[in-house]
């Protein structure tokens, strides 16, 4: 048997991992046509690709593939039998070339399960080895509670892949230099603090990401060449996204979706004042005026809800610049001093880039913080009825930013209860 040529090592690889198979709204015909924009744009003189699509529809398995040079040409995607699995060959034609190949798992993977999105990078970096990777998210996600949902999964993990898990996946598979989601509300400090060893950028929102509008690849790719340092493919990439939400059919139906570029790097810095905020904090609930100033600063840093368009946000998370604020105007309260060390380094250091069409609502990043009325707990995406018996409430407790800052004791027991 004639070994397989390695692959040349290129200046940059995207690895794009997608997982449609969720009991939500079936995203099975935009990951088809994200994934034929994402091969279309590449420029394989400088960029490879690696992509694994977990469909809802095509039951019969998880499909894989690597894209190493161009293919002879190029076609959309047809409906076909499951069991023929041609939807790489319609993307890319001709996968006899040694430049492509394809895989599809007959067992029907948890693509939602560590060790599946572990493989999945490991094949990646393999079959298309490069100086830099951005890693490519897209489905259905829950915040600091996790991305995705594979229905027939089974154990502990069977609701969601759990921010640990994702961080410990993509550190083994390899470190990041960009992480990119298109996954609702991801943009939070526990995904940025537990992606701190993981990647080195992080670029995502804090609403809904709406399943309108194919993402410009073309104009995200074009930096990704030799020479290109991640800073500044990470600040392109964001700012092309920026650009694209701009236009109203693009974020449709949301009056405004906010993404932001955040230095992971930075991320050491924020346990300090946190720390000293939870301190001050908890001794504000042994006195009822503190108390009631500061749970209401922290609930006017709740903002938006899912079923609202113009905010489309969830009541489960507040806008961490919008908390600092609010508990930095309580001047003469022990609350104001680490608030105001808090967002400077929110603000300062961690948000490199910020973009939304509706200035003055969402300020960058979000946190957890539990909602304390029964409309916000109905309308909520992330909060869980029952958060011991979903196993959220002791999942969160042991996330990295809680275990250094002990924010989980304000988030699972807000001031206002």
């Amino acid at each position: 048997m004639t070994k397989r040529p390695a692959h040349q090592k290129k200046p940059w690889a995207v690895l794009a991992y997608t997982v449609a198979d969720d009991p939500g709204h079936s995203l099975d015909a935009t990951v088809k046509n994200e994934l034929k924009s994402l091969c279309d744009a590449a420029d394989f003189g400088q960029v490879s690709i690696a992509a694994q699509v977990d469909f809802k529809k095509y039951r019969e398995g998880v499909f894989r593939g690597s894209l190493t040079s161009p293919p002879p040409e190029s076609r959309d995607f047809e409906e076909v039998r499951a069991e023929d699995h041609p939807l790489w060959r319609k993307i890319l034609g001709g996968v006899e070339r040694s430049t492509v190949r394809v895989l599809v798992e007959q067992e029907d993977l948890n693509a939602a399960g560590a060790g599946v999105l572990q493989d999945f990078l490991q094949f990646g970096q393999k079959e298309c080895p490069a100086d830099r990777y951005v890693v490519f998210f897209y489905g259905h996600a829950y915040g600091p509670m996790g991305l995705y949902y594979d229905s027939d999964s089974g154990g502990d993990n069977a609701k969601t892949l759990r921010l640990n898990e994702l961080a410990g996946s993509i550190r083994k598979g390899g470190k990041a230099d960009v992480v990119v989601f298109r996954d609702c509300f991801m943009n939070t400090l526990e995904c940025a603090y537990q992606l701190r060893s993981a990647a080195r950028f992080m670029i995502a929102t804090q609403s809904l990401a709406p399943i309108a509008g194919i993402w410009p690849w073309r104009n995200f790719l074009r930096p990704l060449k030799s020479g290109t340092e991640s800073t500044d493919a990470a600040r392109v990439i964001a700012e092309q996204l920026g650009q694209f939400l701009d236009e109203a059919p693009n974020r449709g139906p949301f009056a405004e979706v906010p993404y932001s570029l955040l230095d992971l790097s930075v991320t050491l810095d924020l346990v300090a004042p946190m720390k000293a905020l939870v301190r001050a904090l908890e001794d504000a609930r042994t006195d009822p005026r503190r108390r009631s100033a500061a749970a209401a600063a922290l609930e006017g840093a709740r903002i938006g809800f899912p079923d609202d368009a113009a905010h489309p946000g969830d009541p489960a998370l507040i806008d961490v610049p919008t908390m600092c604020d609010g508990l930095q105007a309580l001047e003469r309260d022990p609350v104001a001093a680490p608030a105001r060390a808090l967002g400077n380094v929110v603000r300062g250091q961690l948000i490199k880039w910020h973009h939304t069409q509706q200035p003055g609502t969402y300020q960058g990043v979000s946190l957890y913080y539990k909602p304390v009325t029964a409309t916000d707990f109905e309308r909520s995406y992330i909060q869980s009825q029952d958060e011991e018996s979903s196993g959220d409430a002791a999942y969160y407790r042991k996330l990295t930013l809680n275990r250094r800052t002990g924010w989980h004791r304000i988030a699972l027991k807000p001031l206002a209860l």
